[in-house]
C-alpha cells in the first residue's frame, strides 16, 4: 500500500495566508463604512421616534413636551420631558419621559435656528417655539468623513418630520 502525505506544504501555507490578508484588507473599509451608515440610520430613525414620541404625548397628557438637547448638539443626546411650567427648560419638577444618549463618535446632527436646542410640542400635536409662534426646521445628519449620504429630517408646523436623504457631503 502506497502513503500518501497528509498536510499542507509551506508554498500552499503561505499562499492561503495571503489570500486571506488580502481578502481582510479589502473587507474592513468596507466593514467600517457598513458600520456608520448603521450608526447615520439609527441616530435617524431615533429622532424620528423621539419626535413621534413627544407629540403623541403632548397630546395624551395635554401639557408642552420638549425634545430638548439642552446644549445646542443634537449629537450629545436629548431629553423628552413634560414641560410642566412651559418655561422651555427641564426643572426637577417636570418628569423626565425618556432619554436618548450620546451618538458615535464622528456623527454630526445639527439643527437650523428654530430647532437647534429644542422641538416643542403642543397639547394640540403641533410645533410651537416657547413665545407661541410655530416652529419648522430641519435637522441636518452627516458623518464627519463626508462619504456617506446626507440625511435630512424635515420639522413642519403640524408636528409631522419628513425624512430627505441627500448625496455626499462635508458637514
Amino acid at each position: 500500500m502506497v502513503k500518501t502525505p497528509h498536510g499542507f506544504t509551506l508554498i500552499e501555507a503561505l499562499i492561503v495566508l495571503t489570500l486571506v490578508a488580502l481578502s481582510i484588507s479589502l473587507g474592513v473599509p468596507a466593514l467600517s463604512q457598513f458600520i456608520r451608515a448603521q450608526e447615520l440610520t439609527s441616530a435617524n430613525q431615533a429622532l424620528i421616534t423621539s419626535f413621534a414620541y413627544a407629540r403623541q404625548a403632548s397630546v395624551t397628557r395635554r401639557v408642552a413636551v420638549l425634545v430638548d438637547n439642552q446644549d445646542g448638539n443634537w449629537s450629545t443626546g436629548w431629553l423628552i420631558y413634560a414641560d410642566r411650567n412651559d418655561n422651555g427648560r427641564w426643572d426637577y419638577d417636570d418628569p423626565v419621559l425618556k432619554q436618548v444618549g450620546p451618538q458615535p463618535e464622528g456623527l454630526v446632527i445639527k439643527g437650523n435656528s428654530p430647532v437647534r436646542r429644542y422641538v416643542r410640542y403642543t397639547p394640540m400635536g403641533r410645533t410651537a417655539l416657547i413665545g407661541g409662534a410655530f416652529q419648522a426646521g430641519t435637522l441636518t445628519l452627516c458623518h464627519a468623513n463626508g462619504q456617506l449620504p446626507v440625511r435630512q429630517l424635515v420639522l413642519n408646523a403640524t408636528g409631522r418630520v419628513r425624512n430627505v436623504k441627500k448625496r455626499p457631503d462635508k458637514c
